[in-house]
């Protein structure tokens, strides 16, 4: 990930969709969590939405298990997060 865009993600205010906000309480991962992520950085992997190039697609290791965050870069939204397999 270039530095420009980290730093970008790094200084976001994020605000967590409703439709994160569910799935979140659906999947055990609180937003505590979630926020740790976002305020630690260090993402294990970081792509560009091959369909949107506002969304950035970051997985990051919680707890053990692998979790994929669905961002918005333009809106600074989490649209969604889900655990890898």
């Amino acid at each position: 990930m270039t530095s420009y865009i980290q730093e970008a993600i790094f200084r976001m205010d994020i605000t967590i969709s409703e439709h994160a906000r569910k799935r979140m309480t659906e999947r055990g991962v609180s937003e505590d969590e979630i926020r740790s992520a976002f305020d630690d950085g260090n993402w294990e992997r970081f792509a560009i939405s091959e369909t949107d190039d506002f969304v950035a697609l970051l997985d990051k290791t919680i707890n053990g298990k692998t979790w994929r965050f669905v961002l918005n870069m333009e809106t600074e939204t989490l649209i969604t997060c889900y655990p890898r397999r």
